[in-house]
């Protein structure tokens, strides 16, 4: 895979303006070949500086975790991960998953079904997005459950939401102070 996904310009100018102001980003997508019965593969973006993208070219450990936050404005999963390159700081990145949308319910549910899952690596220069390179993880039988039971916790905690105090925004907000990176390798875990 040479040339990455094939991103809407409206996607890479998003990713650019945001690796601008924020720093890195993550973006999980779900592609499907046209007219495919198949279901819809999960795929992370990670986009960032080009020498800190750089800096994870090559062999590198890669930590992640997928989590489910309950609020009162309903349920946000965020996907994090940190690639720890030998000798440098870990890259870390995260993004969250509205399963009241279908783009984020078909991305984590990518996640309950796929053995293998791609991460590709965009650099952000001057306002532009370009494709640096890609990884393939394993994504093991027992991450597959744990998605599996995110996705439906997160369904159910969305269904138990009171329509009227449904608010994706309200509820990242209510999310955010528990948020941490980088994800620590699990040996470091204690």
């Amino acid at each position: 895979m040479s040339e990455g996904l094939a991103l809407p310009e409206r996607v890479r100018a998003s990713l650019a303006r945001a690796v601008g102001e924020r720093g890195v980003q993550a973006r999980v997508v779900s592609t499907q070949r046209r007219g495919s019965m198949r279901p819809p593969t999960a795929h992370i973006l990670v986009a960032a500086p080009a020498g800190r993208v750089e800096d994870v070219r090559g062999p590198a450990r890669v930590a992640r975790r997928l989590e489910v936050y309950r609020t009162p404005h309903g349920p946000v999963v965020r996907l994090a991960l940190s690639i720890y390159p030998e000798g440098r700081e870990p890259l870390s990145a995260a993004t969250l998953l509205n399963v009241a949308q279908v783009s984020g319910d078909a991305a984590l549910a990518g996640l309950t079904r796929q053995s293998k899952l791609h991460v590709h690596f965009y650099r952000a220069e001057g306002g532009e997005l370009a494709y640096a390179f890609s990884k393939e993880l394993s994504n093991a039988p027992r991450q597959r459950e744990e998605a599996r039971e995110i996705l439906r916790t997160a369904r159910e905690a969305f269904r138990q939401t009171p329509q009227e105090r449904r608010s994706f925004r309200r509820a990242v907000a209510a999310a955010a102070p528990r948020f941490e990176l980088p994800v620590p390798l699990p040996e470091e875990q204690g």
